[in-house]
């Protein structure tokens, strides 16, 4: 017998014995529906300074449960990433500057910055400093009012890209959103990143809550 057929033999009793004990044991399963993803907001003409909460992150996505009310899409968000765009302004002109302000707990408050120049634009890309509170899990109910971040946004048509994991509500009681008028049950719509008290920086790809 030569020594390929001994080593694919012994291959295919391996091979075997691992489908066997599969059959024995269901694996495990997470039921939680979690995932990344990237929320985009423009400020249109608002320029200025915008401090963005925890509560502000968890409101970004409801649906509504009567025709002014609505219920929170996620139940914990985590903040992975911030990015900021702004574009040249005319030739001539005094240049845009952009900032991102970390404020959390536990760590040092960052400000990471940047400006146009020319034809070129402005663009930040930054991530919570390590150790920060700004890199915990956002919970309903949790330290909602903390700041996270406070963006300085100097001209219009600035672009704001919010990456986070997000986790969808299951076996808890839903929390309320924000309120508005005219909703449509069962509808999804989407908040303003500063609040819809502010009500300056628009979400792209939602209805905005009216």
């Amino acid at each position: 017998m030569g020594k390929r057929t001994r080593n694919k033999r012994k291959t295919g009793k391996r091979g075997q014995r691992g489908r066997d004990s599969a059959l024995g044991h269901v694996p495990s399963f997470t039921p939680t529906i979690k995932f990344p993803h990237k929320f985009r907001f423009v400020n249109g003409t608002n320029n200025g300074s915008f401090t963005i909460t925890r509560a502000n992150l968890l409101n970004m996505v409801a649906y509504a449960y009567n025709t002014t009310n609505t219920y929170r899409l996620f139940e914990a968000i985590r903040l992975k990433r911030v990015e900021v765009f702004a574009n040249p302004t005319a030739l001539g002109s005094a240049p845009i500057t952009i900032s991102v302000e970390w404020l959390g707990g536990y760590g040092p408050s960052t400000i990471v910055s940047d400006e146009t120049m020319g034809v070129s634009p402005a663009h930040i890309r930054t991530t919570p400093p390590p150790a920060s509170s700004d890199q915990w899990w956002c919970m309903s109910g949790q330290n909602e009012s903390d700041d996270l971040f406070t963006l300085f946004l100097g001209g219009t048509g600035c672009v704001v890209d919010v990456t986070c994991d997000v986790r969808v509500v299951e076996v808890e009681a839903p929390t309320s959103g924000d309120s508005g008028t005219g909703l449509t049950l069962g509808q999804m719509y989407g908040s303003y990143l500063d609040g819809i008290s502010s009500g300056k920086l628009n979400p792209i790809g939602f209805t905005v809550i009216p």
